[in-house]
């Protein structure tokens, strides 16, 4: 073999090294980006004992939140109630809201079976967003998710450039126009009772054998409608 021929194929094996190696970076890459995503993910992507939100099973404790002439409290939730936690501060919860605000823009039925929280750590435990003051067959089953202090994703000063208040406005809005919302704060009540760490997360309840209320089904979230083309 002549000398050229040999350089010729020591370059060309570089080359295939080199390519094996960069396709290796780049698959890893991605695969530190979807585990970055899954940080806010909801709690049934977590390992046990690391839950972000109450496992199935766990029997749902009393609570009260909202104002006090429309609270909102855990007998509202009936057999089948899907509770959803979004914080303003999660870029996955915006990029799910507009799916999960058209899901149930024109099922006024599923909506009422509803309940989102919405919470940031500058809005008081003690105020919630009135459940009937934006849509006409609003349910006070709904509430809004709320940044928790332990959360997965760091939450920004509230009064800072990353968590505007016009974001919890917004998010609020948007939800409470569909499905029955509350605002809270970390330490929420809603929040609180089914121990919501890592946003978007959603648990579905009903009624355990002593007909109590316990968590059914944890992270199913539904199905975005495909819109008609």
């Amino acid at each position: 073999m002549s000398p050229l021929a040999a350089a010729v194929l020591a370059v060309g094996a570089l080359a295939m090294v080199d390519l094996v190696l960069t396709v290796g970076v780049v698959r890893r890459l991605r695969e530190h980006s979807d585990l970055l995503r899954q940080v806010s993910a909801p709690a049934a992507a977590m390992p046990g004992g690391m839950s972000g939100i109450a496992s199935v099973g766990t029997p749902v404790p009393s609570f009260t939140a909202g104002p006090s002439d429309s609270p909102v409290t855990d007998r509202d939730l009936t057999d089948g109630t899907l509770v959803a936690f979004f914080s303003p501060t999660c870029e996955p919860c915006r990029d799910k809201l507009p799916g999960f605000v058209a899901r149930y823009a024109d099922r006024p039925e599923e909506a009422r079976q509803v309940l989102a929280v919405v919470v940031n750590d500058s809005y008081s435990s003690h105020e919630a967003r009135d459940p009937h003051s934006s849509h006409e067959a609003r349910d006070p089953h709904s509430s809004h998710e709320a940044p928790d202090p332990h959360s997965s994703h760091e939450a920004p000063d509230p009064h800072g450039p990353g968590m505007p208040g016009e974001d919890t406005g917004s998010m609020t809005a948007a939800l409470a126009a569909v499905v029955p919302t509350v605002q809270e704060s970390y330490d929420g009540p809603v929040t609180t009772a089914f121990a919501a760490k890592a946003f978007p997360s959603c648990v579905r309840v009903g009624n355990g054998p002593d007909g109590g209320l316990v968590v059914t089904e944890v992270g199913r979230w539904p199905q975005t409608p495909v819109a008609a083309r």
